[in-house]
C-alpha cells in the first residue's frame, strides 16, 4: 500500500517544518512513506530547500464556490484543501495529515496510524486523557467553532461527543469521509457564521453524524501540549506522558498559540527546566543532559 504524509505551511511555520521533516527522515526508507507539502506562502529561497527534502511542494488554490470572507486569505487553504487531497495527490493508499507544528518522536506512531487506516474511514486521536485539563475555556473554544460551522443546535449535540484534532490523522483512498466531508464543507461555507474556518469541527461532525467507523487512536499517538506538558524521561531522553506509567509520547503536537515560548518541563526526578517544545529544542536538550 501507498502511504504519503502531508503537510503545509507558510514562511512563519517554516521552522517548525523543518522540524517536522527531520523527525521524518529517519523513517522513511523503513516506512516507505512519500511526503508532499502543501505551500500556503514560503519563501521562494525556503520552497526550494523543501522541495529537495520532499517528494512534492503543491500551491493549492481554493476548490470550493468563491467565499467573501475565506477563500482570498492562504491561511485558510490548508483547511479548505484537506478533503481535496486525493485530487492534490492521485495515487496513493493511505493519506496521513501532520499539521506543521506536529514531530515525531517514535516510528511507532506512524505505524498505528498507517496500520489503523486500512479498514475504515478514518484514523485519529480523541481528545481524551486524564491528563488533560478541560476546562470551561476549552468547551467555549469548541462549541464556538461547533456553532460558526453548524449552527448552535448541533454545536450542542457534538459537544456531548469525544472531539476529535484534525492535526493528526490518517485516511484511506477509499474512505466515504472525503465525501461526506467536502459536502459537510460546502454546505457549512453557504451559512458559516463567524470569523474563523474550522474544517476541524466539520471533520467531526461527519464522524457523528454520518456514522463513520473510526479507529481511535492513544493520546499518545497526538499528544496536545497546551492541554497537558509532557514529563522528560532523563535515562530514555524522551518525552513522555505525565502520568504513571509515563509512557513515550510517538508525536508530539506542539498547539500553544506562542510555538516558539519556553516552557518549564519537568523530568522524572522532580528537576524543571526551560526548553522550547520543537524538536530541535528537545534533541538539543537531549545531547546537553547526557554530558
Amino acid at each position: 500500500m501507498s502511504t504519503v504524509i502531508v503537510t503545509a505551511a507558510d514562511e512563519g511555520y517554516a521552522p517548525l517544518l523543518r522540524d517536522l521533516l527531520d523527525s521524518l527522515t529517519e523513517h522513511r526508507g523503513a516506512l516507505g512513506f512519500s511526503i508532499i507539502v502543501l505551500d500556503l506562502g514560503l519563501a521562494p529561497s525556503t520552497r526550494g530547500e523543501i522541495e529537495s527534502r520532499v517528494d512534492r511542494v503543491i500551491a493549492p488554490s481554493w476548490m470550493f464556490k468563491p467565499h467573501a470572507k475565506f477563500d482570498s486569505n492562504p491561511k485558510y487553504l490548508s483547511r479548505a484543501a484537506r478533503p481535496f487531497l486525493p485530487d492534490l495527490a492521485p495515487g496513493h493508499s493511505i493519506y496521513i495529515w501532520l499539521d506543521a507544528d506536529t514531530w515525531v518522536q517514535q516510528r511507532q506512531g506512524l505505524e498505528g496510524l498507517i496500520d489503523a487506516a486500512r479498514d475504515v474511514d478514518i484514523a485519529a486521536v480523541p481528545t481524551v486523557h486524564r491528563a488533560y485539563a478541560l476546562g470551561a475555556k476549552e468547551m467555549s473554544w469548541l462549541h464556538e467553532r461547533y456553532r460558526m460551522a453548524l449552527g448552535a443546535g448541533q454545536a450542542i449535540e457534538l459537544l456531548q461527543q469525544p472531539y476529535f484534532n484534525a492535526g493528526v490523522m490518517a485516511i484511506r483512498a477509499g474512505s466515504q469521509l472525503w465525501r461526506t466531508f467536502t459536502e459537510r464543507f460546502q454546505a457549512a461555507l453557504d451559512r458559516w457564521q463567524g470569523d474563523f474556518l474550522s474544517d476541524q469541527a466539520i471533520i467531526n461532525a461527519a464522524i457523528v453524524l454520518d456514522r463513520l467507523t473510526v479507529n481511535r487512536l492513544p493520546a499518545a499517538a497526538n499528544w496536545l501540549c497546551h492541554l497537558a506538558l509532557p514529563l522528560w524521561n532523563a535515562e530514555t531522553r524522551l518525552l513522555v506522558e505525565p502520568v504513571p506509567a509515563f509512557d513515550p509520547l510517538l508525536v508530539v503536537h506542539n498547539t500553544f498559540n506562542k510555538k516558539e515560548r519556553e516552557r518549564v518541563l519537568t523530568d522524572l526526578s522532580g528537576r524543571r527546566f526551560r526548553t522550547q517544545l520543537t524538536r530541535t529544542a528537545i534533541a538539543s536538550f537531549a545531547c546537553h543532559d547526557n554530558q
